[in-house]
């Protein structure tokens, strides 16, 4: 996953862009300076693991320009050259003839370009369990699409596109039953999250100890955590006691809730460390979040202003994260609700 984005001129700062927690700044400097110093003495090196994170950089010495990309360790060292190549050249297309002048302000038109690069290098998050744990239906809250009321085992495994706030992550829905488990290895490489999904019975949950060490094996940089889904039926094991078992980090989930929605990104949000702090590009999508939660108290009690002022700034947050349905829809209701009061 692209965490973050630096270009620096004569060792200033021109642009910076965070999609997720990453370096600190100390750590960044103390980066920093080991490269530049390897660059003088002639050493011929354009990426740099450090700890949990892969940082591919090119640095245009005529220019005096760095460009530097933060991953996660485990992402294809090519792809991540090649986009930082892209911005390379975008860059100087742009900026060529004023190096010497640039404004801060100007930087932003690198945003929607730096949006697509972290679209193009396919965060990839896993869904794992054995069949009937609830991983499809799991899936289908993520994605907001229709929950199923019977279990369809998935044949081989399924892809897809998955937006969160205004970032894109590719989801992997693994099949679960166990005669396609000599696909599983290489499904799971390259993974940057893995969600292990159990139904929170003893059984399944004992059971899943494989796929912890599945992950070990053939994920190991990814970021790991086990969701104890169907948490509403009798007998299930608390989140505690699955947390015991498998020793990894559990939530507890029903996923058939569509109301669960929400929780299930926060997870995701959690896992891969891009909360509000570290990804401003989440920050909308909760703030949506609220102000509908908020919008509905104004509603049951009947303010009916203050719920025409939170479908408003909703509609707002709504076309800033790109969701035009809902945009449309809250557009509506404030439009509405405006009109009723008016009269």
């Amino acid at each position: 996953m692209l965490r973050q984005v630096y270009i620096l001129k004569d060792d200033n700062m021109v642009y910076n862009k965070k999609f997720g927690k990453s370096l600190s700044v100390e750590d960044f400097q103390k980066l920093y300076q080991e490269i530049l110093e390897e660059t003088e003495k002639g050493t011929n090196l354009d990426s740099y693991d450090f700890f949990k994170y892969k940082i591919v950089y090119s640095l245009e010495k005529d220019n005096r320009l760095m460009f530097m990309f933060i991953t996660d360790i485990n992402d294809d060292t090519g792809r991540i050259k090649r986009e930082l190549g892209k911005l390379k050249k975008e860059f100087l297309d742009m900026f060529g003839d004023v190096l010497d002048s640039l404004d801060p302000v100007l930087m932003e038109v690198l945003d929607p370009i730096m949006d697509t690069t972290h679209r193009n290098l396919k965060t990839k998050i896993s869904l794992v369990g054995f069949s009937g744990v609830g991983k499809t239906t799991s899936t289908n809250l993520i994605c907001a699409g229709e929950i199923p009321s019977v279990h369809i085992p998935t044949i081989t495994g399924k892809i897809a596109t998955v937006k969160i706030g205004r970032l894109y992550f590719h989801l992997w829905d693994f099949a679960g039953q166990e005669q396609f488990s000599y696909l599983w290895n290489d499904f799971i490489v390259g993974s940057d999250a893995v969600l292990i999904i159990t139904n929170s019975t003893l059984e399944n949950v004992e059971k899943s100890k494989f796929f912890i060490e599945l992950v070990k094996e053939h994920a190991p940089y990814a970021h790991t955590a086990v969701i104890g889904n169907k948490q509403d039926l009798p007998g299930a094991l608390s989140v505690q006691r699955i947390q015991e078992i498998l020793g990894s980090k559990t939530y507890s989930m029903v996923a058939i809730d569509s109301a669960n929605r929400g929780k299930m990104v926060q997870i995701i949000a959690d896992i891969l460390e891009i909360n509000t702090d570290a990804s401003p590009l989440l920050k909308p999508l909760f703030e949506r979040d609220q102000l509908i939660n908020k919008a509905r108290e104004c509603l049951e009690n009947g303010d009916i202003a203050q719920t025409a002022e939170y479908f408003e700034k909703i509609s707002d947050l709504c076309l800033e994260l790109g969701d035009d349905s809902l945009y449309k829809e809250f557009f509506e209701k404030a439009t509405k609700l405006k009109s009723y009061l008016n009269q």
